[in-house]
Formats: C-alpha cells, structure tokens, sequence
C-alpha cells in the first residue's frame, strides 16, 4: 500500500479542493448580495443621506419594535404561554398601563435622537462611510463587525459605569433602573441624554472609526438594537442571547456594566454576578428546559408561591 497518497498528494489535493469549494461559496455569496445591494443603492439614487437616513435611522428604528412587539404581547396578555416559562424574574408582574408608558417613553427617545444623528451625519464627513455601489469582501464586513463588538464594549461600559456616578445617577441613568426586572422596551427606556451618550455613542463610533460600508454599518446597527432588546427582555429563550447578565445588574447595580462582560472581568465588576446561580443559568445556551427548573432559587421560588 502506498502511504504517500494518505499523507501526501491526495490530503494536499482535498484540502485544495474544500478551500476551492469554500472560495466559490464565498463568491456565489458575494455574487447574490452585490445585486441585492445594487437595488438598493439604485433605489436611493446613490444619495448619502438618504442612504444613512434609511439605513442608519430606519432600519434600527423598526428593527427595535420588530424584536421588541412580541415580548410585549407576552408581557401584557401571557401568550404564547410556553414562553413564560423562561423569564428569569417570574415573581414580577408587568401591568400594560407600565407597558404602554415604556413604549412612549422609547419612542420618544427614538425621534429625539433625530437632530443628533443629524449632526453626526455632518461629523461623518470628516470619515466618511464607504456609500459605493459594491459591497466590502465578507472578511472586511467581519473585521468591521467583530471592531464594532470590541468598540461597543469599551464605550458602553465606561459611559455606563460614569452615569452610576451619584451626581449623574439621581437625575440621569436612575430612570432606567426605575425597572428591577427589564422588559424589551427599556433597551431605549431611559433620559435623552443616557439615549445619546450610552445608548447610542457606543454603536455608531464603530463603523466611523472603521470607515465601513453604510451597509455593514446597518447590519451592525440592527444587530446592536436587536441584541439589546434580547438581553432586556427578561427572558432565556434557546439560542438568543441570554438575559441574566443585564439582568442580573438591574437587580444589583453594582455589577455587570459591559456588554460582553470582558471589562467587568478586568475590572473585578462581575464578582457577585459570577458567584451567583444567575451565572450558571446565564451560560446555558441550547437547552428547552427553563433555567430556572436547571438551577432552582429557593427564596425566589418561595417569593412566587407566596404570590399565587
């Protein structure tokens, strides 16, 4: 038997031939969102701002009550009823009347941040997105976008941390923490100027620093919103992302300040949160069986049936 067709020509030939394979997928890939794109930017006329006020505003803003109305329906009227079954604070009792105010609440906070997205449009020139009619590789769209976690991670967490200062708690970020158990809506439910400086800031200076595509921007944007809605809404469903790091804060205050929970690990932020069974539950990704049954609380157990 001739080993040489194991361990030479034949294994460099295969992996030559997947690495062919994965090119072609690439570019096929390439292929059907350049097109796809090409309408778009057709359809805008090529326009910057229409473009960025589409793209940069639109998309996020409907992309946040997209994600955000059904948790709302399980908030208000309990259905689906399998759902319930995985909030993480199932103790706390939302009433609609406080559902509603938190909707215009996010609302309003999404149309005031209209004349800053303005001016940031204008400060955009001096680096500018990329607006062109073809669309980045998908290597630069994942540099760009795994740049806008890192950098989204480093602005939320110090402006976060900031706004725990006392003076800039009591009449600023104290707002958003009026809820001990978040709901989706209160991604956005907060004081104009957290909306801008902690809520904002931290996402759109990604794609600036990068100078990004507009639409690798807009995916980013959508992702960001979307995320941010997940890991408020109060429940730990299979395969989203988990809320009990968050959560975890608004219950506490003093722990979990980031994102991905990188700088709270730098900075000795997340001790309590690790040493909690809200840890444990926060790293459970696939299973169909609620958190809660994984990894019971006894004192919240007994605060629930006391309720009932």
């Amino acid at each position: 038997m001739d080993f040489s067709d194991i361990n030479g020509t034949n294994h460099g030939s295969a992996v030559d031939q997947v690495a062919d394979h994965l090119q072609d997928v690439w570019a096929a890939s390439g292929t059907f969102w350049n097109r796809h794109w090409a309408v778009i930017h057709d359809a805008c006329h090529g326009d910057h701002f229409i473009l960025a006020a589409t793209l940069g505003f639109l998309l996020p803003f409907f992309a946040f009550w997209i994600v955000s109305l059904p948790f709302m329906c399980v908030d208000a009227f309990g259905f689906p009823a399998w759902v319930l079954k995985h909030k993480v604070q199932p103790n706390e009792k939302v009433t609609i009347p406080r559902i509603l105010h938190a909707a215009r609440v996010a609302f309003t906070n999404q149309m005031s941040s209209i004349p800053f997205l303005l001016i940031w449009h204008q400060l955009e020139l001096l680096r500018p997105l990329d607006y062109g009619r073809t669309l980045p590789t998908m290597q630069r769209a994942l540099v760009d976008l795994v740049a806008c976690v890192l950098i989204e991670e480093i602005g939320f967490y110090y402006t976060h941390r900031l706004l725990h200062h006392p003076l800039l708690y009591k009449h600023i970020h104290k707002k958003h923490h009026e809820w001990t158990a978040p709901i989706s809506l209160i991604a956005l439910y907060s004081h104009p100027f957290e909306n801008i400086l902690s809520n904002l800031f931290p996402v759109i200076v990604g794609p600036l620093i990068m100078g990004s595509h507009i639409a690798v921007a807009a995916l980013w944007y959508g992702i960001g919103i979307s995320t941010t809605c997940i890991v408020h809404s109060g429940y730990h469903l299979p395969l989203l992302p988990p809320p009990e790091m968050h959560d975890f804060h608004h219950l506490k205050f003093i722990n979990n300040f980031g994102v991905l929970g990188i700088l709270d690990y730098l900075h000795g932020t997340n001790k309590l949160f690790v040493q909690s069974k809200y840890y444990q539950r926060f790293r459970v990704t696939f299973s169909l069986t609620p958190v809660l049954t994984m990894y019971p609380d006894d004192e919240l157990m007994e605060e629930i049936k006391k309720s009932k």
